[in-house]
């Protein structure tokens, strides 16, 4: 099964969109060309977060998921899961919904779609939405209100929200753990975007695991603050990425073979991707970039 990262920034893109620094300017000179190619050195482009699992598991659906269709050529009708970390703009661009099905979408392969997030995330789909959504497109929108902590099944998948460290109290942004059994093999994911400092029971969370499951497949790490110090803050940097997977380690919830990646990139981060690269090596993590595969 593949892992595919669709793009790999945060909020601003990279360059953002209204900025002239001189991280952006650099990402700016190599073109859209480039990006379009896929070359090593349009890896320093980045678009709003997203990732899909397989063919029919999408992570978040941000203004660029359009773009993200045609670059890897996808057929977006394959998706029956779509799990939303947070209502953040950048993670969920919920007028994208209401142009499913209806007159706007023919010779789907699904019709239906099971959307996965908090209470909070769907209100917010219909406050902004709803007007503008016929009957014949929501009545193949499913929606599955989570609990933290509390697993759903998602056809093959085993879905479990964990609290991210993110946003306001009162909002409830989810961190998710992934499983799927394939080919005798338990696959078993941990997508931690957005949050800084996870909460002392996500921390719980992973050591129970390790001890009941043993490693997991693949975290995803989230990486926005790049060269700064977050001091718990909600999102993390570099140095901070580094100190949580060593103490996920020794819980034992990484092991050798467990991929680790940084991904959600700012360019107030600064770094580029060479230098990101270098600075993630030692620490046995990979660096995203937009259209990553990695075979799980």
């Amino acid at each position: 099964m593949n892992f595919t990262y669709l793009g790999t920034a945060a909020a601003e893109g990279w360059p953002a969109v209204f900025c002239n620094c001189p991280s952006c300017k650099r990402a700016e000179k190599i073109g859209l060309a480039a990006y379009w190619a896929g070359t090593k050195e349009a890896r320093e482009i980045r678009t709003r977060s997203q990732s899909l699992v397989g063919e029919d598991l999408l992570i978040d659906l941000p203004p660029d998921t359009y773009l993200h269709k045609l670059r890897e050529n996808l057929d977006l009708t394959k998706v029956k899961y779509l799990l939303i970390t947070h209502k953040h703009m950048d993670h969920f661009y919920p007028q994208e919904l209401t142009i499913r099905g209806s007159g706007y979408s023919h010779d789907m392969v699904n019709e239906d779609l099971h959307i996965y997030c908090a209470q909070e995330t769907m209100d917010y789909f219909y406050l902004v939405s709803g007007w503008e959504l016929d009957k014949a497109s929501d009545r193949h929108l499913h929606w599955h209100v989570l609990s933290a902590f509390q697993p759903v099944q998602a056809g093959p998948y085993w879905i479990t929200p964990l609290p991210a460290s993110h946003m306001k109290e009162g909002n409830e942004p989810f961190l998710y753990h992934i499983e799927k059994e394939e080919d005798g093999r338990n696959l078993s994911i941990l997508y931690l975007h957005d949050s800084g400092y996870y909460k002392d029971e996500v921390w719980d969370y992973f050591e129970k695991t390790a001890k009941d499951k043993g490693p997991v497949t693949m975290v995803s790490f989230d990486s926005t603050s790049g060269d700064k110090e977050t001091d718990h803050g909600g999102h993390m940097g570099f140095s901070e990425v580094f100190r949580v997977k060593d103490r996920m380690e020794k819980l034992g919830i990484i092991g050798k073979e467990t991929i680790c990646c940084m991904n959600h990139f700012s360019h107030n981060g600064h770094y580029s991707y060479d230098e990101m690269a270098a600075l993630a090596s030692p620490h046995g993590c990979l660096v995203s970039y937009d259209g990553m595969k990695l075979a799980l």
